[in-house]
């Protein structure tokens, strides 16, 4: 069976297959992909599609509606083909093209890290707000997977020097890469380590960031399966109740952040009103949740007393 006949198979009815004489167009390629995704029920068929067939053809969107009636290659479709039978698997569509912007920036993603979301971008934003007034930040990042919350701090903030840690030492070849590919490795040191394992004692930070694992292990079977299947569980679940990273992080991260010292972590949905239990008032100044587009509390900023 050529690529043209594996391509339209079972997707179509005859009569429409019959009118495929030749290879198909972009709008034809797009139109019989949209169907297999949709058939595997995924979501955002149509634009997937798009991504995947600009990503195929090494061109971006907008060419694809201004040469929708151009022929595609064999080499091509077969391309196509592949990622629209990876992408009808669920996989997620950032592993596929290997990339995800995050703070304008572009990130390499594998199944090694997190796929970098827009409301974690709320950590980068009030870091810059807060770091203003300091010339020389230090910035550690807790659990950085890609590196998207160090690389877009260092590249913001160019006097600034980060130590990036990660239990995953696969995450931190990702992350180390982002960093290059970015221009700021030589403002980032990346440390193997779980937590502040690996962190020297006498390092006294301006701000502590992290995106923490913080799913419940009874939340993870509803998950989406894109998230479920695919991205490393250890990025996503503390395998309990969700909240035992944040218990580490309150009692450990005043010990490496300097008085006044910032800490500013994501939360998960419903979850603030238990971290704002977990706070000590007599190491933490009174907690400040910051609300996402939708209006969940998404961030919770600390200062150390």
């Amino acid at each position: 069976m050529n690529i043209r006949h594996r391509f339209v198979a079972g997707l179509f009815p005859s009569w429409i297959v019959s009118k495929l004489k030749e290879m198909p167009t972009i709008s034809e390629a797009l139109m019989l992909a949209s169907s297999q995704l949709r058939n595997s029920s995924v979501p955002n068929d149509l634009l997937d599609a798009q991504t995947l067939l600009a990503h195929a053809l090494g061109k971006d969107r907008t060419y694809l509606i201004i040469n929708f009636n151009q022929t595609l290659s064999d080499e091509v479709l077969k391309q196509f083909q592949n990622y629209i039978d990876r992408r009808s698997t669920r996989e997620p569509l950032q592993y596929i093209v290997g990339k995800q912007e995050f703070f304008g920036l572009d990130f390499e993603v594998t199944p090694d890290v997190l796929i970098p979301r827009p409301e974690t971008e709320l950590i980068v934003e009030e870091t810059i707000r807060l770091a203003a007034s300091l010339s020389h930040p230090i910035v550690i990042d807790v659990g950085t997977g890609s590196g998207c919350i160090a690389v877009s701090v260092a590249r913001e903030l160019s006097k600034a020097q980060v130590v990036a840690t990660d239990i995953s030492s696969k995450a931190l070849t990702v992350a180390a890469r982002n960093a290059k590919r970015n221009g700021v490795e030589d403002q980032i040191k990346f440390v193997a380590g779980d937590l502040f394992q690996e962190i020297p004692p006498n390092l006294k930070a301006d701000f502590i960031l992290s995106n923490p694992p913080y799913i419940a292990a009874s939340e993870m079977p509803g998950l989406q399966l894109e998230v479920r299947d695919w991205e490393p569980k250890v990025a996503l679940t503390d395998f309990g109740d969700g909240l035992q990273f944040y218990r580490r992080l309150l009692a450990e991260a005043p010990d490496y952040l300097q008085s006044n010292g910032v800490l500013i972590f994501e939360l998960g949905y419903q979850q603030s009103e238990q971290i704002k239990a977990l706070v000590d008032r007599h190491i933490w100044n009174d907690p400040r949740a910051l609300q996402d587009f939708q209006g969940i509390d998404r961030t919770m900023v600390l200062s150390r007393r």
